[in-house]
This record gives C-alpha cells, structure tokens and sequence, in this order.
C-alpha cells in the first residue's frame, strides 16, 4: 500500500490479509485469479493486474484480471498456446499471455512482470500495468508473492481433487486392502495449512482488539441495567464476544505458536499427567483408556506443546465415542527417513471417518458436520506443533471402525 512519500510498507496490511482469507477453503482456480488480481493491483497502486497460471501439459491459459479504473474480475481459459521451446516459459511469459487476452485490452502502460515459483504449475505470475517507470514501481511485498504461490498451488491441488475423486494431499493418500477393509491413510495438505495459518495470524490480530472492546463494554453495562430481561441479553452478548476471543486465541496459535523450547521428555510420565488432567472428562464419557508405552526412549520436545498435542488428539477421540467405547495408546521406537523417532499411535474403536471428514480433517473453521472430529482448531493446532518440532502427524481410518492417529516424535539422541 502506498505511503505518503510513495513508497510501500514491506508487511501486506491486514485488510488484504482478510480478503485473502476469505478465499479458503478453495473452490476453484477461477475464485481465486480475480480476487488474487485485485489485491495486486489495489496493494502495489498499479493501474491494472493481469494475473495468468499456465499448464505446460494441457497448454491451458488461465486468468484473472482487474482494473482500477473499471474493475473486473475475467478469468478465462485458452486451449491452443504457441510455445518456443528454445527459450523458458518466464521468459516467454509475456507472448504466452498475449495469446490468451491483448495487452491493449487491459493497459496502454508500460508492465513489470513478477513470477511466482509454483512446483506443481509450469507458469504462473502477475503483469502489473503502471505510468510509472519499473524503477519507480513501488517494492512487491515478498508476503503477497508467498500468499499467491500457496493460494495458486491449492488451486491447483483443488482441481487435481475434481478431476480425480481420490487425490487430494491430505485425503486418502494409500489404500491397503484387508479383507473386505479398506484402511485410508489421512494426511495434512502442509501448503494448504502455511496459508490458513498466514491468514489466521493477520486476521486474528485485526479482529482481537475489537472484540475486547466489546466484551469490557458489556462487561460493565449489567451493573446499570434494571431489566432482567435486559440484563440476559447482555449476559449472552458478552458470554459470544468471550467465545469469539478464545476462537481469535486458538487462531492466533495456530497461526504464529511460540516457539518450542525442547528439552528431554519421558513420554509416559507425559501421557500420565495429560489422564490426570482429563480424568473427570475420561470419567464422566464412560470410555476405557489403556496405555503400553514400555522401553520407550526420551523424547526431545516441550513437554507443555506435547501435552497440547496428546490431550487434543484423546479429546478428539472422546468427542464421537460412545459409552463403553475404548482408546488405546501405544509407543514404539521407529526410523522414519533414517531419523530415530517415536511412534505414538492413539486409536479409538468409533464410527471412523466418512470421506467429507477425511477431506477436512485437519482443517481449521471446519464445521460441517456434527460435533465431533477436527472441530475448531484442535488437530490444526496439533499438525503446527508436531511440525514445528520436525515431527509427522497422520490418520488411518475405515469408516465404521474407527480412527487411528499416529504421530512421529524425533527421539532426544543425547540422552537415549
């Protein structure tokens, strides 16, 4: 966004931080292009933003673009591209995107031209059109180049998952045939979590400041109210603003969690604290929990994160179990890509997960469906602590028999 001496503040403001996040979850690569264009051109004060993604394979041209002065979101696919495969797709970017729309329709400006490296897409970038020279062009945020690179590859996972039913990053990745079972490997989508973590970091800052007003307000206006008709109301608008600020807390530690300070752990002594913490949920659910960690190693972890991981993935099992439905944990040493780790595997014998929940698993703000699994933050949380401990969190599952995660702690070699 400009500044009053012209130039552009290296962080991307919240208001695009909002808009942005708005997009997720992912429909389509044409809900994001226009959107993805219009931040553009609105952050960096360009006339207009031409944001194009190629697919070298299908030579499929697709688009978004937006104007200051008419806006207009366009997006479009060409299905017949001229490539000269003597010279690279960035540099032939320009003549590949005039195939797909004239640059005379869009601008009679000069354009500067800024790719953005997606592993899984051939080409993608944004043109922006300015009076101005390039040298005079204010700096691109390096944060809205990551946003786009992350939007654009879920895109792109997106379209992969409508064109094959089976094939999302974090959905059914492997499946093992047992009989007439079927076993379903679930696992996060990492870019498509960076993102939602990004936004919810920026988003929840923006929002947190208003809802404390809010909630002090309301604080305060029942002890000068008479009418206790009136004075529920004002209970229930501050017990909401209340739990909209623990939702923002939740959201602003998925997004930007403090950093772990490892030490080493002993995992049983781990998981007896975090039972002795649920003892009245475990008590009260009917539920029987068993443990066998023997000859597990020490792990290297802070113990205060690991217990935010383990008590959320037992409360994950809780949540669907029915009286006199059973969790067992259990603990093995394994080498996982010749790095010594920890197996934990936590499994309940539930209703498993239907391929919506699979879909979803690990996504924040899920709510579609009853009570239950991955509501809320709780297994995104758990995905961002384990990575942050260069760790792996997975489910296997089989609808009608239950859930198993496995989680992938590195060991404390040190004192092993």
């Amino acid at each position: 966004m400009a500044s009053e001496t012209g130039g552009v503040s290296l962080g991307l403001p919240d208001v695009f931080y909002r808009r942005l996040f708005s997009l997720i979850p992912i429909e389509s690569l044409d809900s994001v292009l226009g959107e993805l264009a219009a931040v553009w051109c609105e952050a960096t004060a360009a006339k207009a933003a031409y944001l194009v993604q190629f697919d070298q394979e299908s030579l499929e041209l697709t688009a978004g673009l937006f104007r200051r002065s008419q806006a207009e979101a366009d997006c479009f696919t060409q299905a017949s591209i001229r490539i000269d495969q003597s010279r690279s797709l960035t540099e032939q970017a320009r003549s590949i995107a005039e195939q797909g729309r004239p640059f005379s329709l869009i601008s009679s400006s000069s354009f500067h031209y800024i790719a953005i490296p997606c592993a899984q897409i051939s080409l993608a970038g944004v043109f922006l059109f300015s009076n101005q020279s390039t040298n005079d062009l204010p700096a691109l945020s390096s944060e809205l180049t990551e946003i786009s690179r992350r939007l654009l590859t879920q895109a792109w996972e997106t379209g992969n998952r409508q064109d094959s039913q089976n094939d999302v990053c974090h959905s059914c990745q492997t499946k093992v045939e047992q009989g007439k079972t079927i076993r379903q490997r679930v696992l996060p989508s990492t870019d498509k979590l960076e993102a939602m973590a990004e936004f919810a970091a920026g988003a929840g800052h923006e929002i947190n400041n208003p809802v404390a007003t809010i909630a002090g307000r309301v604080q305060m206006l029942p002890k000068q109210e008479t009418d206790p008709e009136r004075r529920q109301s004002l209970a229930t608008i501050g017990g909401q603003a209340y739990r909209i600020r623990d939702m923002i807390g939740d959201a602003m530690l998925f997004g930007r969690p403090p950093a772990p300070r490892p030490t080493a752990v002993n995992l049983s002594k781990t998981i007896n604290d975090v039972q002795h913490s649920l003892r009245e949920a475990i008590q009260d659910s009917g539920i029987l929990l068993t443990v066998d960690l023997r000859g597990v190693p020490l792990l290297r972890a802070d113990e205060t994160q690991l217990k935010v991981v383990i008590s959320n993935l037992i409360l994950n099992c809780l949540n669907v179990l029915e009286p006199g439905g059973q969790i067992r944990i259990s603990a093995k040493e394994k080498t996982v890509d010749a790095v010594p780790m920890v197996h934990l595997e936590i499994t309940d014998d539930g209703p498993g997960l239907s391929e919506q929940e699979q879909e979803h698993l690990f996504d924040p703000f899920y709510s579609a469906r009853q009570a239950g699994r991955g509501l809320g933050f709780g297994l995104s949380k758990c995905w961002r602590i384990v990575e942050l401990h260069g760790g792996q969190i997975e489910a296997e599952t089989c609808q009608g028999r239950g859930v198993t995660f496995h989680l992938f702690w590195p060991l404390d070699e040190a004192e092993n």
